[in-house]
Formats: structure tokens, C-alpha cells, sequence
């Protein structure tokens, strides 16, 4: 068994412990958590500015970004919060037991996109290391185009991850252009 498959049978084994301990209920609610509170503190950093302008004289130019840390971090907690309230519930009906099995099933499927997103950004990069490993590797090629299929698909709802990539790209391309020459 090849380094890489030790590595990725490793990781893949912690997702599936987390997720176990997590269950299912607590995993998706932690994606949506982050979603949500992203969308909620772009919508009311300004708001939040504002109410702490009034109270704050110095470093006025922070405030737009204390007021999206403090409303990010205030929904993700209290989603969380109502999160483990219904997950304790959950754990005392028999729903409990395969609420931790499916959150296992998920845990592994986010590591698995984890590993696959961090390849393709080492191969982006063209780190020879990755090349070495995936040669000897069994499981490189089931891992590997998990992320770059998954984000294909959700750029046909939302185009603009496609272009960030694109950009992101070109930014990289500059960069160590500028470094060789």
C-alpha cells in the first residue's frame, strides 16, 4: 500500500469518527450554519457598523469588519446552539443511532471532497511531490475528481465559482512567472 493511500485511509477514518460523534443532523446543520451566517453578515455588516459607530471613536475604519465577525460568529452560535438541543433529543430516540451512522457516511464524504480539493490544488500548483505518491496509489484515482466534478456542477447554478477559479489561476500564473523571471 502506497504512502498516499495510508495518508488518505487515515484521514478518512478521522472524518468518519467526527462524523459519527456529530451524526448527520449536527453535520448538514453545520454547513447550512456556515452558509446562512455568511449571507446574514454581509447583509448586516453595515447595520452593525453603523450601531457600533455610535459607541466607538477610534478605529472607525474596523468597525465594518468587527460587525461581520461579531454577526457571523453570533448566528453560527445560535444555530449550533438550537442544533445540540434537537441533536440530544434525537440521541434519545432510536432516530439517534442512525443519525450517527448517516453522520459517519457524511464525515467521510467531506474528508473524501477535502483530500480531492487539496490535490487539485497541489496539482494547480504543480508540487512534484503529489506526482511521486499518485503513481504508487490505488486510491488517487477514486479521490482525485471528486472535488473537480462537484464544483463543475454547482458552477452551472452559480457560474461565478468558475470565474474565481479562472482568476485565482491567473493570479497564481503571474505570480511565479514573476518569480522566474
Amino acid at each position: 500500500m502506497a504512502t498516499l493511500d495510508l495518508i488518505v485511509f487515515l484521514l478518512l477514518g478521522i472524518g468518519a469518527f467526527t462524523g459519527y460523534k456529530q451524526g448527520f443532523f449536527i453535520s448538514i446543520l453545520s454547513i447550512v450554519a456556515f452558509v446562512f451566517a455568511l449571507v446574514m453578515a454581509f447583509q448586516l455588516m453595515g447595520w452593525g457598523a453603523t450601531i457600533l459607530s455610535q459607541r466607538v471613536e477610534n478605529l472607525t475604519f474596523m468597525l465594518p469588519f468587527v460587525a461581520f465577525i461579531m454577526i457571523f460568529l453570533g448566528v453560527i452560535l445560535i444555530i449550533r446552539g438550537l442544533g445540540f438541543l434537537v441533536k440530544k433529543t434525537l440521541d434519545l430516540t432510536l432516530l439517534g443511532s442512525f443519525d450517527n451512522i448517516a453522520g459517519a457516511v457524511l464525515g467521510v464524504i467531506k474528508t473524501a471532497f477535502t483530500i480531492s480539493l487539496f490535490i487539485w490544488v497541489t496539482v494547480s500548483f504543480e508540487f512534484s511531490f503529489l506526482q511521486d505518491w499518485q503513481e504508487k496509489s490505488t486510491v488517487y484515482a477514486y479521490i482525485e475528481p471528486i472535488a473537480p466534478v462537484f464544483i463543475r456542477w454547482i458552477d452551472a447554478y452559480i457560474p461565478f465559482i468558475q470565474e474565481t477559479i479562472n482568476l485565482i489561476q491567473e493570479l497564481v500564473n503571474a505570480a511565479t512567472d514573476g518569480i522566474i523571471n
